[in-house]
């Protein structure tokens, strides 16, 4: 069993179910499903229902989350003034903590039914913790004849491993036909329910919210939101091309991604077989934009023009491609088939430590050339093999029944412990599974490994964790340092050269396509941070943004947020202080930023489990207003990032 010095609280979300509008990342139990799940932990007689309470009946309103904020589970109740009073509860513990009884006296319950209410909320939490749950909403009523209405549950689908039974209470009715097509084919995809003629595809869920939220700045609307994941396999390709050109709204096929992992040439040989076939069965083909850049992308734009498919047109620029797309779409396409039920939550301030025992660990990812890396497993060892080509000084390796092997031709030891004791490294890259990569995480925090940077996909929200050691991940595509020559991740190397912008991206595509155009200009990069895009990420925005301000190899920073969440607020709050610390005559460092997620519904994930916002200051509209308050300049859509860079660059004469 883990100590509670080790192991702090919450990480990741999931993506193996298909859940309420296909929301692969989360399965939600709006109807009788979360009813029937509280009932067998809530006492005896409770009535539970998921519509909401009776006109003039007041009851306490709940919300039980996976808190962004504190990154603890924490218990809400809102008074009738509307005050909301909070009860952070600890993951390890199954009772209810010391505070229980204030808090329940803080929204409003006497003191004779407290007991009775402390058995509810003893309930709530057993079923949220015993259940990879992530979110209960509802209002609680009497406590003589006690009451649940207006219950709403979301399930973590990580954690359906452990947890099968849950999946069968989802809403499967409210997903679309495509939607369950595309979950059996490991797919991110989400049907628009507001209507949409453009079918859109792409790799990366950063890249596909960009790609959606291009469209409809160009006036246009995508008919669905579909991430291929994080890379290319020829099943993987003919899965999503399916799901798009069965599409009978789509007017049009958009096809845009950045190749990092994903190679280019396999998406267009890909699109040739399927488009061909699609056509040989008598079908008609829509007219398909592409645009495919990065890896392979020389290869790719071969295949397309010697196929010579007359509907395909390629482009090497985002905003060109949304609007030609528009253009042949004819517009805006039909209105709302079906509107996604809305759920009423309340919101809270921003507030984040600066100097809490985790944050001081931030010094730790301040890296120098040649800092001793260790390698924990040994699973896409072509990565570290790059790195270390490159000048990455990997020392050793861990793996389980690996000892005295040799891994890179350096030593391979059976234990973290082991292997910290041996090596005595500053770095632990982590390639370790899912299933393992959280105590993985946790043996380099208790053997005091400064930094730790971790890729593994599909680490459940209930496996966050926070110690002494700097984490950057889980489910990241690592952070790289051109002028040390430090690889740390799966990132593509030859998009990368030494320079002066410093990027940090909750989306490992994008910060990618950054880094090539960066390169590209000339400029190259200081430090690239792939902070992964997570509710609660080992290493946050504001942090990256902090260390960049103060790096005097970074001249000039680039963020790239998502809805959901409250990290863009919190690196808002940091450039102003920044801003208000720069002295008479000296420049200050420009930071240019975009918000993907414009075209986002509530409640819904758009591939990164992060990427759902549930209150209207989470939305990508609303935090680009924020960062605009701050100072920061605003790109509308990725596509206009480029642009933005060179203005910003040649002001500054880099």
């Amino acid at each position: 069993m883990l100590s509670n010095k080790t192991f702090h609280t919450l990480h990741g979300t999931g993506r193996s179910a298909t859940g309420r509008l296909g929301a692969r990342r989360q399965l939600h139990l709006d109807r009788m499903g979360g009813a029937d799940l509280l009932t067998k932990h809530l006492p005896e007689g409770t009535r539970i229902s998921v519509a909401g309470p009776g006109q003039g009946i007041w009851g306490v309103p709940i919300k039980l989350v996976a808190c962004r904020k504190r990154n603890v589970p924490v218990l809400e109740g809102t008074t009738r003034d509307g005050r909301s009073h909070v009860l952070d509860l600890d993951i390890l513990q199954r009772g209810l903590p010391s505070g229980t009884d204030a808090w329940l006296a803080q929204v409003g319950v006497s003191k004779a039914d407290r007991p009775e209410a402390a058995k509810h909320i003893q309930g709530l939490w057993t079923a949220w913790r015993d259940n990879g749950l992530l979110r209960v909403t509802g209002n609680l009523h009497s406590w003589l004849k006690p009451e649940m209405t207006g219950v709403h549950v979301v399930a973590d689908d990580f954690a359906l491993k452990t947890h099968p039974g849950i999946e069968q209470l989802g809403d499967t009715d409210l997903v679309h036909p495509l939607e369950r097509v595309a979950a059996e084919g490991s797919l991110f995809y989400h049907k628009n329910r507001n209507g949409g003629n453009i079918a859109c595809y792409g790799y990366g869920a950063g890249i596909a919210m960009s790609t959606n939220d291009a469209l409809v700045a160009a006036g246009g609307m995508p008919a669905n939101f579909l991430d291929g994941g994080g890379g290319a396999t020829e099943a993987n390709v003919r899965a999503a091309m399916g799901v798009i050109l069965s599409d009978l709204d789509a007017k049009v096929l958009f096809i845009n991604s950045f190749g990092g992992i994903t190679k280019m040439d396999l998406l267009a040989r890909g699109m040739v077989e399927c488009i061909t076939r699609w056509k040989q069965e008598g079908h008609k083909v829509p007219p398909v934009i592409a645009r495919l850049r990065g890896t392979g992308e020389d290869e790719a734009r071969q295949i397309l023009e010697e196929a010579a498919i007359p509907e395909i047109k390629c482009f090497a620029d985002l905003k060109p491609a949304a609007e030609e797309a528009v253009r042949l779409a004819g517009g805006k396409g039909p209105g709302p088939t079906k509107a996604a039920p809305v759920h009423t939550v309340s919101a809270s301030p921003v507030t984040f430590s600066l100097q809490g025992q985790y944050e001081k660990t931030l010094r730790n990812l301040v890296v120098k050339e040649n800092d001793p890396v260790m390698v924990v497993g040994m699973g896409k060892a072509s990565h570290s093999a790059v790195a270390q080509d490159w000048g990455t000084n990997i020392i050793g390796a861990v793996a389980p029944n690996k000892g005295g092997q040799t891994f890179l031709s350096k030593p391979t030891y059976g234990s973290v412990k082991e292997g910290v004791d041996m090596l005595n490294p500053r770095i632990a890259s982590v390639f370790v599974p899912p299933a393992a990569a959280a105590d993985s995480i946790i043996e380099c925090i208790e053997a005091q490994v400064p930094l730790i940077v971790s890729y593994a996909e599909g680490v459940p929200t209930h496996d966050q964790l926070r110690g002494t050691s700097r984490l950057v991940g889980a489910n990241c595509p690592g952070v790289i340092f051109p002028h040390q020559r430090v690889k740390l991740g799966i990132q593509p190397l030859r998009v990368h050269s030494p320079g002066s912008v410093g990027i940090a991206c909750r989306s490992g595509t994008i910060s990618y396509e950054l880094a090539a155009q960066t390169t590209a200009l000339g400029l190259g990069q200081s430090a690239v941070y792939g902070l992964g895009g997570d509710p609660f990420p080992g290493t946050r925005t504001w942090e990256a943004l902090q260390l960049m301000l103060e790096d005097p190899a970074c001249k000039l920073v680039v963020l790239v947020g998502e809805v959901g969440g409250q990290m863009e607020e919190e690196a808002a709050d940091v450039y102003r202080s920044y801003l208000a610390s720069v002295r008479p005559g000296q420049t200050a460092k420009p930071v240019i930023g975009f918000v993907a997620g414009a075209s986002t519904q509530r409640g819904l994930v758009y591939g990164h489990a992060g990427a759902v916002w549930w209150n209207p200051e989470e939305t990508a509209e609303a935090k680009r207003q924020v960062w605009k308050d701050a100072g920061f300049v605003v790109a509308d859509t990725l596509g206009d990032l480029g642009p933005l860079i060179s203005e910003e660059a040649a002001k500054l004469r880099l």
